[in-house]
């Protein structure tokens, strides 16, 4: 059985979920959704690297409701437009069309995400008989699916927590916009990384922390959020510009869930650029390592993933993977029950009716 598919979405990571729908041959692209005057009657396949494959981009949004394909694809941005992304996306639900989305981060777990956004979407739900899912990479796959893996084999856990590297930054994101606005290298001593000065980094990850501790039964005090800055000690040259001495040129953040002043679930961010030397006090990656999972307990262990570029592949691997992530979900999140589908399990939460959707 083939599975008919719109897509939204045709930005670094949208092309690459783009990708993914036409070469699976489970799935059928029956429509993509464009915002951009000069992609609209563009063939869908000359967006992402492939061939014409007779579907033209449009930006008939409404014209989607009227096709209703078993699921939409949502890869637009949900950057400085996070209350319109629910908007459509509950839309789409409420008219019975499944929703497959990377756009909307702190849904990967329904029960710790923002209540406005749960309820919006888990009546849209309720109102078209539809079913919801929201994954990506990480938070995502890696930081929710693997550790449930890494448990399996566990017996007592004292701790958890997954180190994220992303380390030479000017060579993987080439974007000033990113380093210096959002990332803060060269910025002066003293300046707030905008994901954490916007209050990012507990509103997209406290969900991945919540569900390692609802997996593992465990109940949290509280979630608990430290970072710092390191500064260049010289001026230090990059892929794009070169960052002054005395200014920022590495960040690091942890969202940890504590237990009794201890922290039980921890998520950790590293973020450098090229020429950064690696500080003595922080765990260093072992070569170009992406995420690292740990725990501490009987037995304890370590697991290193990396993402490793692709014979004659140029894309970013870890945007493939957050694509991926959802196009793979498909057939399961359509031939589910109608709800708001959580990681690992594939259980839909309680809607506003009370039901309990096995799927």
């Amino acid at each position: 059985m083939n599975y008919s598919v719109v897509h939204a979405g045709t930005g670094i990571t949208g092309r690459e979920a783009l990708r993914g729908l036409i070469t699976d041959p489970d799935l059928d692209l029956t429509g993509l959704v464009v915002s951009s005057a000069r992609k609209v009657g563009r063939d869908a396949g000359s967006l992402c690297g492939l061939p014409d494959t007779g579907v033209t981009a449009s930006d008939d949004f409404d014209a989607v409701l009227a096709a209703k394909p078993d699921c939409f694809c949502y890869c637009r941005s949900a950057v400085g437009r996070e209350d319109e992304a629910y908007d459509e996306i509950a839309t789409l639900l409420r008219a019975g069309i499944n929703v497959v989305t990377i756009a909307t981060i702190p849904m990967v777990y329904p029960p710790a995400a923002p209540v406005q956004y749960r309820e919006q979407l888990a009546a849209a739900c309720d109102e078209g008989g539809s079913t919801f899912y929201a994954s990506g990479c990480e938070p995502g796959v890696v930081s929710m699916h693997l550790p449930v893996t890494l448990f399996a084999g566990a017996g007592r856990v004292d701790s958890y927590r997954m180190d994220e590297y992303a380390v030479g930054m000017d060579r993987a994101y080439p974007l000033w916009d990113v380093l210096h606005e959002s990332m803060g290298f060269g910025k002066p001593d003293g300046h707030v990384p905008a994901r954490i000065a916007s209050g990012k980094v507990r509103h997209d990850w406290e969900p991945v922390v919540r569900y390692v501790a609802d997996i593992l039964g465990v109940q949290l005090d509280s979630v608990e959020l430290d970072w710092e800055t390191i500064l260049a000690t010289t001026d230090q040259p990059t892929a794009l510009e070169t960052i002054p001495q005395g200014t920022v040129n590495g960040h690091r953040w942890q969202l940890a869930g504590v237990v009794g002043g201890e922290p039980v679930v921890s998520v950790q961010y590293f973020a450098t650029v090229s020429t950064t030397p690696w500080p003595d006090a922080w765990p260093a990656p072992e070569g170009d390592a992406a995420m690292v999972h740990r725990i501490v307990g009987r037995p304890s262990l370590r697991l290193q993933m990396c993402f490793d570029q692709g014979p004659d592949e140029k894309s970013v691997p870890s945007l493939s993977f957050t694509a991926q992530a959802i196009v793979n979900a498909i057939p399961h999140v359509v031939d589910s029950a109608p709800g708001l589908l959580e990681p690992v399990l594939g259980r839909a939460v309680a809607t506003r009716q009370g039901r309990r959707h096995a799927p």
